[in-house]
């Protein structure tokens, strides 16, 4: 996404005209991308890289996805690595290899890896 620098948003009654096609669009590219890149690994962050993650809890058997807030939690392990290096390195004055880095993000569904 941009910054919406020119133009007006549309008013909601109009907006909601344009959901169906909006979605279906978006659809079309998520797959898109999806198709491209689903077999990509170990590929290295550059500085400023950063990916923000959607913790989402899949229901199977019910067929259903709702937003995880266990945000808080699952950064608490992410993190058990990156700490024991720093705390390594700030001991014996080594430079630290960290190969990600996990921030919180805005809600408590939501994580970034750097």
């Amino acid at each position: 996404m941009g910054l919406l620098s020119l133009g007006t948003p549309l008013p909601w009654d109009q907006a909601k005209l344009l959901a169906r096609e909006v979605r279906k669009h978006g659809i079309e590219q998520f797959l898109h991308i999806w198709r491209n890149m689903k077999d990509r690994q170990k590929d290295r962050l550059l500085w400023g890289d950063e990916i923000e993650y959607m913790l989402i809890s899949l229901d199977h058997k019910n067929r259903r996805a709702r937003l995880s807030q266990r945000g808080h939690e699952l950064l608490s392990h992410l993190q058990i690595e990156e700490n024991e290096k720093l705390d390594h390195a700030s001991r014996t004055g080594e430079k630290p290899e960290l190969e990600a880095l996990w921030r919180p993000e805005f809600g408590r569904y939501m994580i970034e890896g750097m």
